[in-house]
């Protein structure tokens, strides 16, 4: 590891000193001196991070309205005098384009939402750019990137990968980078909320195959913690 967890929080408590408040990622992007995408993969999340500098974090970006997000996106365009893409959100905005995407279902509906063009995406997109995006993360992150890895800091969607190759691991096998077999250190608890996002996304009850190919997880894994996709779907859907 380059720097020391310590250094990086130590980094949040000087930015903070010289604020008087807890920074904002914007913020933190502006005055501090490391790059934000090493707090993510070094502690998940930017909130997440401030809390373990000893601060308490700010408002989580699943309760921003979408009509913030709509202004954070006109900002931007404003002060890089061009249409956003999921790439300048995440280097330069306030939000992580994943948070667009919760909430948006898509970085595109996000755009058209703030009025802007969609970007032309999808069969322009060749093999050979969806595996020098998740080279460029592995090395950035000093890793194989995970889904959410990714979805947070890659040029492109996840789900596109997962469709082009099958699934998210045998795209990193595509990569020559070691796939991520740690499915039993996943809770059951991030395994089902998946499933349940998936299945507002889709709009109906999702399929293994949907899985694979749409969603963060393999079905393998819910098979292997659940006994049956059939009994983890039951287990995510069942009425309150």
């Amino acid at each position: 590891m380059r720097y020391s967890n310590e250094e990086l929080l130590d980094e949040i408590r000087k930015v903070t000193e010289e604020l008087g408040h807890t920074p904002s990622l914007a913020e933190f992007r502006e005055k501090g001196k490391y790059s934000a995408s090493t707090y993510y993969s070094r502690f998940g999340s930017w909130n997440e991070a401030v809390k373990k500098a000893g601060y308490e974090a700010n408002e989580p970006d699943s309760k921003v309205s979408k009509e913030k997000l709509v202004e954070e996106l006109h900002r931007l365009a404003d002060e890089i005098d061009k249409k956003p893409t999921a790439v300048d959100m995440n280097k330069h905005g306030k939000y992580w384009r994943s948070t667009y995407k919760n909430r948006f279902d898509s970085w595109n509906k996000a755009l058209e939402a703030a009025g802007f063009e969609p970007e032309n995406t999808g069969a322009t997109i060749t093999d050979e750019n969806l595996i020098q995006e998740v080279e460029r993360i592995a090395e950035r992150l000093g890793k194989p990137p995970g889904f959410q890895d990714m979805e947070d800091l890659g040029k492109y969607d996840p789900s596109t990968y997962a469709r082009r190759f099958g699934s998210w691991n045998e795209a990193l096998t595509t990569a020559e980078l070691e796939p991520n077999t740690q499915g039993s250190l996943i809770s059951e608890e991030e395994l089902l909320n998946e499933i349940a996002r998936l299945s507002h996304k889709l709009g109906s009850t999702p399929s293994a195959r949907e899985m694979d190919r749409e969603g963060k997880y393999a079905s393998a894994t819910y098979q292997r913690r659940f006994e049956s996709w059939s009994e983890a779907v039951e287990s995510a859907l069942e009425p309150d």
